[in-house]
């Protein structure tokens, strides 16, 4: 008994240190937890008494653990004014203090690819008004403006594939063949979860497809989520180790940091780099890695194991604005 009452000390203190994000309201109410996943209009926080998503509408500050997070918020603030450039400022600086911060690093490379669409959008408009202006001095006849091109069938041009949206996901479907979402491996019902490093759920398609738009031969890095499904063929008492990859914890979560070429983890679609969400539907990030390891060779008798995968992928854009 007695050491079972050092067992939960242990653990209270350990989720005490855990919890260290604070949600102040605008009702004035703090809510202890640490900040899991950041979408648009909402935050996922696990609390000690489990997830529970709060809409931004609701919040008025978050105040992070470390410095890094919190210069990441000013960042933050200063994108949705559209002021890219403080922005990047301050993204920079989250870097700075944090080299590995990689949420900093898509955050601030997404800036200066939105400082590069803005100066291009000036000088668009800038031609586009001369041009208007030299028609009406010549004919002075007004004309009427050609229909926009249809911004999905422009993405498809573009970069190979389509989306179709429910319920705030984002399914890529149409895949074009030879085209850069074919060429990086991307395939019909992959889930579009982020674009350079930021998760989109929830976001408006049409400003999910502008920012996925851009100039020709330029990049854009997304995150796409799948499931890939592993059959094994003959019961095995230790799969992980059958399967050749090598599973490590970083800052992210969960990530594979070896498979190799010749074993099922890799012939079946897991890559070095991705980041396992779920392995047979149970959520990795809250899971001690024995217990995960435990869960892989447990499916040694299915006909199956799954692994929920998160995967950074760089598109080149093939046509553009």
């Amino acid at each position: 008994m007695r050491y079972l009452y050092i067992l939960i000390i242990c653990v209270f203190v350990a989720v005490s240190t855990l919890y260290a994000d604070t949600v102040l309201m605008k009702d004035k109410a703090r809510v202890k937890g640490l900040v899991v996943d950041e979408y648009s209009d909402r935050i996922t926080l696990n609390t000690v008494d489990g997830e529970r998503t709060i809409f931004r509408k609701d919040i008025d500050k978050i105040e992070y653990d470390t410095p890094e997070q919190n210069f990441m918020q000013l960042g933050k603030a200063y994108e949705l004014k559209e002021w890219y450039d403080k922005a990047a400022f301050y993204y920079k600086k989250a870097m700075e203090l944090n080299p590995d911060y990689k949420e900093a690093r898509e955050s601030y490379l997404a800036c200066h690819a939105k400082i590069w669409r803005q100066e291009e959008r000036m000088t668009k408009k800038e031609l586009e008004r001369r041009s208007m202006v030299m028609e009406w001095r010549r004919d002075r006849n007004v004309k009427e403006k050609p229909m926009p091109k249809d911004k999905m069938e422009l993405l498809r041009n573009t970069l190979g594939m389509s989306l179709s949206e429910q319920d705030g996901i984002f399914t890529i479907v149409d895949i074009r063949p030879y085209y850069s979402a074919d060429k990086a491996g991307i395939r019909e019902g992959d889930t579009l979860a982020g674009i350079w490093g930021k998760l989109i759920r929830y976001r408006d398609t049409k400003d999910v497809i502008e920012e996925l738009l851009g100039p020709k031969y330029s990049e854009v890095r997304v995150l796409i989520e799948r499931d890939v499904v592993i059959p094994i063929e003959t019961p095995s008492g230790n799969l992980y180790k059958d399967l050749g990859i090598t599973l490590a914890f970083e800052y992210e979560g969960l990530m594979i940091k070896d498979a190799a070429a010749d074993k099922p983890g890799s012939l079946y679609g897991l890559a070095k780099g991705d980041y396992v969400l779920a392995v047979d539907n149970n959520v990795a990030r809250y899971l001690p890695f024995d217990s995960i390891i435990s869960i892989i060779n447990s499916s040694g008798n299915n006909k199956d194991v799954v692994f929920s995968i998160r995967r950074s992928v760089n598109l080149r854009r093939e046509g553009g604005l």
